[in-house]
Formats: structure tokens, C-alpha cells, sequence
């Protein structure tokens, strides 16, 4: 019993070593957004502020999430294909450069759909297990 213990313990520690175990996400939108579905480099676009706007003109609101999340983690990696640091020194050179700052950091998956329901251009991402209520819809991504 001890072996099969320790051997489940090491198995586990390799998936989260690997990132078998990764968080998934879902990409969230105020429910007036009429998108319903969105690529990989149109969030990045939108992360990036690198376009500004929604298709219909409304103003983008993106909001990231805390430094220490395991959703951002994710986000970092399989969308942005950047590390933190990489993306704290993009924001760095875009305050001096252009006076742009990063998207606003926001908490848990109930306060982030809180903030994106109130802005008609709201977006942001949580965890895939997140059920949303009022105010906001998940919006399918397509491409790789």
C-alpha cells in the first residue's frame, strides 16, 4: 500500500511538473457582445491592445487576472505564448513608448464576471469549470 501510495504521489507530481494537469480556460464576454466565437490571436490583439475596439465599435474592457493565478498561468501559456516577465517588459516599454498600460488585474472568476457584465465590451478569461450567470457569455475559440 505504502508503493502504490508513493508511487500515485509521483505520478502526480510529474503531471504538475509537465503541465498535464494545466488549468483550461474559457474566454468570457459581456452577454450584449454580439461574438460568438473568437481566435487565439484576436485575444492576444485585444491583451495587446493592438486593436481597440470590438467589430460593432464598442470599446474594449479587457481584465486580466492576479499575478499569482493559476488561470493566468495558463493564459500566459497557451495563448499568450509569453512568461510573466516577458509581458511585464512589453508593458514597461509600452507605458514609455505609447503611455499605454496593462489590462486591469482583477481576482477570482465571480469578481471577473462581475466587472466584464458591467462593461458592454468587457472580456476576459476564467477557469473552464467557471458556470456564469447573468451579464456575461463564454465565447468558443477557434483555430489551434
Amino acid at each position: 500500500m505504502k508503493t502504490l501510495t508513493k508511487t500515485v504521489v509521483l505520478l502526480t507530481g510529474l503531471c504538475l511538473a509537465t503541465g498535464a494537469l494545466a488549468q483550461k480556460l474559457a474566454v468570457i464576454v459581456n452577454v450584449s457582445n454580439p461574438a460568438s466565437s473568437i481566435t487565439k490571436e484576436q485575444v492576444q490583439d485585444f491583451y495587446y491592445r493592438k486593436v481597440r475596439q470590438w467589430p460593432d465599435g464598442t470599446a474594449l474592457r479587457f481584465f486580466d487576472r492576479g499575478e499569482d493565478s493559476p488561470e493566468r498561468s495558463d493564459f500566459l501559456k497557451s495563448v499568450m505564448k509569453k512568461t510573466a516577465r516577458q509581458l511585464d517588459q512589453y508593458w514597461i516599454s509600452q507605458k514609455l513608448v505609447s503611455g499605454a498600460s496593462a489590462p486591469t488585474p482583477v481576482g477570482p472568476d465571480r469578481l471577473v464576471e462581475s466587472l466584464v457584465s458591467r462593461f458592454p465590451g468587457g472580456m476576459s478569461y476564467v477557469s473552464e469549470s467557471f458556470v456564469p450567470s447573468k451579464g456575461v457569455k463564454v465565447l468558443k475559440i477557434t483555430g489551434d
